[in-house]
């Protein structure tokens, strides 16, 4: 069974309106990691919605947390002085809004892009709203038992002096150097300490502050949680270094049951992204950016390939035939959507990666035959399909072929083997036949010359015939016509390519 059947069957006695939510730090320009927990969650909302269901899906920016990195495309002398603030103090680049806003505009474009139908939130409007206050005084409240939490599930001793949140310095404004260490029920005592992470400096001030109304944060394990309590949230996933055992999801499941006595929202643990099998890493420089992702592939397919199994790694490494071979997955997925083969999961899934109500339910040119078709000079991709089907194509076939096209393009500009490239040899200089490759040219002109008009199925039978003619492999006679005409030893369909060139030009480059 998918994961998309267990969700909706766990929720098919549910009358209420289910809250579906994610989110992300606005650290940074977005990782193509967060793309897969984004579109997972929106498709989980779609199909709740398809199984009868109120749905709510947010995407929060967590634009409380502490800018802990400095980007190599901000000005290091400038934001030099930020490291550590909370994002949504910090001020944007453009010199309008804030560092948090202007960091997560991008990746809700690429959201909405992709299809995406989320309402935005941002956790500064939460805790400076007085949302949180009292998830906030609970979790300070039972600060004891939430030691204990830590250490019986992560194995992690905190201390006795342990507070799990931290207030913004009211001296410096920064909230990722303060430690809280006392609670007495109205107050937290902290310390902004100079030295308490490499990649900010405290200012050294002790004072206490209310921890409502956006004096502060609590820490992320705990945060996470205590969200859910506040917000009655029902379905939140998250990456495997969150779902691995004794992590924060472990964490944050003890902490809903024992602190705030409801259960957590249903799980949606998803794999990695790597690229060239090795975990994507900025600081490495592993990876594939999340903008390069949405500009080199429909996103439909970018829908397909990150949700039709969330528990299978997704290797983003795009060179070679990888996009191809996608392509041919997501076409076999159209398949079982129309009950061609029986694949319901994958008809499913394939169903929810469309990001229109209207789609193409028909023709489909498979995407190797349009990257070949669109490098043959002259060639009438519209009419090639057209003769593939048999008929005229409607708006929304044709539309998909444009697409097709589009991406091949960039297929072939940026990630296709070299030897899936090819240009019409105009002469024959450097071109060297054999003896039998010559008999085999000789042979496909005299069928060639009969008429002056050919459809590429049409000559395509008259090439393949040509192996009975001349007791010959397919492979040979395929050969020798690619070796005259591009240079290389395979290629498109001969019959296409050979129909879409001029007659006069392929008579004479047969005459040999």
């Amino acid at each position: 069974m998918s994961w998309i059947h267990d969700l909706t069957e766990n929720f098919k006695n549910t009358k209420d309106e289910i809250w579906v939510d994610d989110m992300a730090t606005p650290s940074g320009v977005p990782h193509v990691g967060t793309f897969r927990g984004a579109v997972i969650h929106d498709v989980a909302a779609k199909a709740l919605k398809k199984s009868g269901h109120k749905v709510k899906y947010t995407f929060f920016s967590n634009d409380y947390d502490p800018m802990d990195g400095m980007p190599s495309y901000l000005d290091e002398k400038v934001y030099r002085e930020h490291m550590g603030k909370p994002f949504f103090a910090i001020p944007a680049p453009t010199g309008k809004g804030n560092l948090g806003d202007y960091f997560i505009a991008e990746l809700y474009d690429m959201m909405k892009g992709l299809g995406c139908k989320f309402e935005s939130m941002k956790d500064s409007d939460g805790y400076k709203s007085g949302k949180y206050n009292d998830v906030i005084k609970k979790i300070l409240d039972n600060s004891d038992k939430v030691r204990d939490i830590y250490k019986n599930i992560a194995g992690s001793d905190k201390g006795d002096d342990w507070i799990p949140f931290s207030p913004i310095c009211e001296k410096c404004g920064k909230i990722g150097t303060t430690r809280a260490f006392a609670w007495d029920g109205e107050k937290v005592s902290y310390r902004c300490e100079e030295n308490m992470v490499d990649w900010a400096k405290g200012c050294g001030y002790e004072g206490s502050v209310s921890p409502y109304d956006g004096t502060g944060k609590l820490l992320w394990k705990v945060e996470w949680p205590a969200k859910f309590a506040a917000l009655g949230i029902k379905v939140e996933g998250e990456g495997k270094d969150h779902s691995s055992a004794g992590g924060s999801r472990d964490i944050a499941n003890a902490i809903c049951r024992q602190i705030f006595n409801i259960e957590p929202p249903y799980d949606l643990p998803y794999e990695f992204i790597i690229f060239k099998g090795q975990k994507m890493s900025k600081s490495k420089g592993v990876g594939i950016s999340a903008k390069e992702v949405y500009e080199s592939l429909p996103p439909e397919l970018i829908r397909f390939i990150l949700t039709r199994n969330i528990n299978r790694v997704v290797d983003l490494d795009l060179d070679g035939m990888v996009i191809a071979n996608l392509y041919d997955e997501y076409d076999r997925a159209f398949k079982a959507y129309l009950g061609e083969i029986e694949f319901p999961d994958l008809a499913e899934i394939y169903e929810l990666s469309q990001i229109s109500e209207e789609y193409n339910n028909g023709y489909k040119m498979k995407f190797t035959k349009v990257a070949h078709a669109i490098q043959i000079p002259g060639a009438n991709l519209l009419k090639i399909a057209e003769a593939e089907k048999g008929s005229r194509l409607t708006e929304a076939e044709n539309n998909e072929l444009e697409e097709r096209a589009k991406y091949a393009q960039i297929w072939l500009d940026k990630f296709a083997p070299e030897n899936f490239k090819f240009q019409i040899l105009e002469g024959t200089k450097g071109v060297e036949l054999d003896k039998k490759q010559m008999e085999i040219i000789k042979a496909l002109k005299s069928k060639f010359e009969a008429k002056k008009e050919w459809q590429g199925e049409e000559l395509q039978a008259q090439i393949f015939s040509l192996k009975d003619d001349l007791n010959l492999e397919p492979r040979e006679i395929f050969g020798a016509i690619y070796s005259l005409f591009i240079g290389k030893d395979s290629g498109p369909q001969a019959g296409l390519l050979l129909a879409s060139l001029d007659y006069d030009f392929v008579l004479k480059k047969l005459d040999v």
